[in-house]
């Protein structure tokens, strides 16, 4: 008798496996599918109101009396649920971190991001830079112009420094 049940359950599991093995993948198949269908349907650059995305930046700052002080590059990422990163080649790696920060849609092509990164001019901790932008984004979705307000802080929170910028940014893209 107990033979004969465990023949049955024998059988019973082979096919629960077979089956499975069969269904699964044809299944995982599907669902790969209808996500990359998703992320090409969410594609940033193919929403002219999205600031979502990396970004090629040329950035000037000057002392705010429209004394020139920098020109240089960066990267922007601006990610969806809100958070944002920045590298520039302003100063070298050593002497600066990754920027960190936030951003907001305000209305229809209007965006603000604030970013705050950790300075080491000396190889030692200095203190921190924080810069607020405004952001335009261009009616195709491509470009943007912005204007900043940077601060410069000591460690322990004063200011030291107010610098004002522009900014244009270029929307980064998968070359041909």
């Amino acid at each position: 008798m107990y033979a004969h049940l465990l023949a049955r359950s024998l059988i019973l599991f082979t096919i629960t496996l077979v089956f499975g093995l069969i269904y699964l993948p044809a299944s995982a198949e599907k669902i790969k599918s209808e996500r990359t269908g998703e992320i090409t349907r969410q594609d940033p650059s193919q929403n002219p109101h999205s600031f979502t995305g990396t970004w090629i930046v040329q950035t000037q700052t000057t002392n705010c009396s429209g004394t020139p002080l920098e020109n240089f590059s960066k990267f922007v990422s601006i990610n969806a649920g809100g958070t944002a990163q920045e590298m520039s080649n302003s100063v070298p790696p050593s002497q600066r971190t990754v920027s960190f920060g936030v951003w907001q849609h305000l209305d229809h092509r209007n965006f603000v991001y604030a970013q705050r990164f950790f300075r080491f001019p000396s190889g030692t901790f200095a203190g921190t830079v924080q810069a607020k932008w405004s952001v335009l984004l261009a009616d195709d979705g491509q470009s943007y112009t912005g204007e900043g307000a940077i601060q410069i802080l000591l460690p322990n929170g004063t200011v030291v420094a107010n610098v004002c910028g522009t900014e244009t940014g270029t929307r980064m893209v998968i070359p041909d």
